[in-house]
């Protein structure tokens, strides 16, 4: 190495050099800023859920109240409505009736449809205190101790529902409480698919 390379590899940077050296690392730094910024400013209800189209994590529970047990894949053959919910979620009151009436129109009747609620973040006692006040006779289970259930469908909060359709695939989620016209239309979908494939 000769003594002019050896001088140009030492030699201190100049001004220039180190304020675009700054410049770069605080465009990075701003950059990441701006992602998380982001992040924290969009609507979850536009994010649309990876398990669209993937079939439902299986999980089994066991019923409030009577100790019932389900696991997920035996309500195969009938589409389900999954919804997660909690008894301090102002929301979840706000659709409490809303699912209550699909049970009613839907749970015997055809198409015959499963309604099934999972309390998230909730005691057995104020799940079944919530149940009561509301009428509801569906299904009702709490999440896994460890919350398992809640985080293999990736929830952001409650209240959110998946519908599942008869082959055990989840075709729609809804972000916040469900509406009457909502159900009706996804339900109307699933069904209908159904029929179509049903008929090749």
């Amino acid at each position: 190495m000769t003594g002019e390379s050896l001088m140009a590899e030492t030699a201190p940077r100049s001004p220039l050099h180190r304020r675009w050296q700054l410049w770069a690392v605080l465009g990075g730094i701003g950059a990441l800023m701006g992602l998380l910024a982001y992040g924290l400013t969009v609507d979850p209800k536009l994010v649309k859920s990876p398990l669209i189209g993937r079939p439902a994590p299986d999980f089994q529970v066991t019923r409030l109240g009577s100790g019932e047990p389900l696991k997920l894949r035996d309500l195969r053959g009938a589409p389900v409505i999954l919804n997660f919910w909690a008894s301090w979620c102002v929301a979840c009151r706000e659709e409490a009736r809303v699912l209550q009436a699909a049970h009613e129109r839907y749970g015997q009747g055809e198409p015959l449809v499963h309604v099934v609620g999972i309390a998230v973040q909730d005691t057995e006692e104020d799940a079944r205190e919530f149940a009561r006040a509301f009428g509801k006779t569906y299904y009702l289970a709490l999440d896994a101790p460890d919350g398992t259930i809640a985080l293999n469908y990736g929830l952001y909060g409650v209240p959110e529902t998946f519908f599942i359709d008869a082959q055990g695939i989840i075709r729609f989620k809804t972000v916040g409480a469900v509406t009457p016209d909502g159900i009706t239309q996804k339900v109307a979908a699933m069904t209908a698919a159904a029929s179509t494939a049903g008929g090749q």
